[in-house]
């Protein structure tokens, strides 16, 4: 992703600081590395936005802008990659997850329910919680891994390929 492309799509710092509702961290957004499109800050920022999206909370797009405040990185990026679990998305992704953990833990699934009364509900939830956790911890690291590495890769490529053909004309233009 050349940072031509990331201009163009992401706001610009000083859009986002006319808006009313991120006037009181106007202090913590000064910071010119929260908004910066340079390789490692970007691929960095989509590792954490991916592994934020797979912790089971609803409130990924605050935790993702904190955290990429926190570890300073590219707030923008952060937030648009937690974007990946949303409405459509979080069903399949939280059941991929949770057989996953079922996988690792090596426990059975739990198929008896007692209704969706208080205590059956709590009991669900008991026995679903720590293969989800696990599960979502897992391919968080591993799919944020994966997104880093080949992002990075597919940076390096294209800046590469453009300073060869860059090279490339100007030895034509001195023949």
């Amino acid at each position: 992703m050349p940072r031509r492309i990331l201009r163009k799509i992401l706001p610009s710092q000083a859009t986002l600081r006319d808006r009313w509702f991120l006037r009181p961290f106007d202090a913590l957004l000064h910071d010119p590395s929260l908004w910066s499109t340079h390789r490692r800050n970007t691929t960095r920022s989509l590792a954490l936005g991916i592994f934020i999206a797979f912790i089971p909370f609803p409130v990924h797009t605050v935790l993702a802008g904190v955290s990429a405040i926190y570890l300073r990185t590219n707030i923008p990026v952060a937030i648009l990659a937690s974007w990946i679990t949303n409405p459509i998305t979080f069903g399949p992704l939280y059941y991929g997850c949770y057989r996953l953990g079922l996988l690792l833990s090596g426990k059975q699934a739990t198929t008896d329910r007692e209704g969706f009364s208080g205590i059956g509900v709590g009991n669900m939830l008991e026995d679903i919680g720590e293969p989800l956790l696990l599960g979502c911890l897992v391919a968080g690291a591993a799919i944020s891994g994966l997104c880093y590495w080949s992002v990075n890769r597919l940076w390096v490529w294209y800046v590469r390929r453009r300073f060869g053909r860059r090279r490339s004309l100007a030895r034509k233009a001195q023949s």
